[in-house]
């Protein structure tokens, strides 16, 4: 299973030091699975640590996760053509969907892969994408 995460799960992890969902992470990758970050991820990580007081410390917790991780794995035209028909499925229902939320819904299904987030709603009405929510993946193993 190849998984993706999405930035607030990241930064939940990075931030909070979730021991639990660090060992999800671990647990994962010990049976094969492939846990990466989308460049759509990475970047929203960069900026956000850019964007703090202490630049050089969160760039290193964000450097640190991430060297964790199987890969960053770069936005391609496969995700592009999936984020195009993402955007014509909003425009036909009449939603708007968050662009970098659209982004990385597109790469995970470009890739056939699982997206781990915290929270659903920020992907609802995407068809075809695979989630896992945090919260469920706990739950399951409690």
């Amino acid at each position: 299973m190849l998984v993706l995460l999405s930035p607030d799960i990241c930064r939940h992890i990075i931030l909070k030091r979730d021991e639990v969902a660090l060992t999800i992470l671990e647990n994962w990758s010990g049976q094969g699975d492939e846990i990466m970050l989308s460049a759509i991820t990475y970047a929203e990580l960069v900026a956000g640590a850019l964007q703090t007081s202490d630049r050089a410390k969160h760039m290193q917790l964000v450097k640190s996760f991430c060297e964790r991780l199987d890969d960053i794995v770069a936005w391609d035209g496969k995700a592009v053509d999936q984020y195009t028909e993402i955007q014509m499925q909003a425009m036909q229902s009449g939603s708007t969907p968050n662009m970098n939320n659209a982004m990385l819904a597109a790469h995970a299904i470009s890739l056939d892969a699982r997206l781990l987030c915290m929270n659903r709603k920020h992907f609802a009405g995407i068809e075809g994408l695979k989630l896992l929510e945090l919260e469920e993946v706990q739950e399951s193993i409690a």
